[in-house]
């Protein structure tokens, strides 16, 4: 199963910002997928395809992000995708602890 690409990701590759990319999506030029129900992503021989194709209007320098920002984005999302084993992780290690400690 091929990785699909966040808005970021297709955002920094075509050398746009985020909101372009939305834009892309609700015109119909690039289809995006809903994970979740909030979280765009999309296929990366797509967006490769469209890059030639953009409009000149498009046509920037890529947009750099903030750092913190960026991590801030990643954490949720890791959360959001992820919440069943964060939860998991933390009840066995409390388990754990309880049995070692009252033995």
């Amino acid at each position: 199963m091929e990785k699909l690409w966040t808005t970021a990701e297709v955002a920094g590759f075509l050398g746009i910002a985020e909101s372009d990319v939305e834009e892309l999506v609700r015109q119909g030029t690039l289809t995006g997928y809903k994970l979740g129900g909030q979280f765009l992503r999309f296929r990366p021989d797509q967006v490769t395809a469209l890059k030639g194709q953009l409009p000149p209007r498009l046509r920037r320098g890529p947009i750099a992000r903030p750092r913190r920002e960026e991590a801030i984005r990643r954490l949720r999302e890791l959360v959001y995708f992820y919440d069943f084993y964060v939860v998991s992780a933390a009840l066995l290690a409390v388990v754990i602890v309880y049995l070692l400690t009252s033995g």
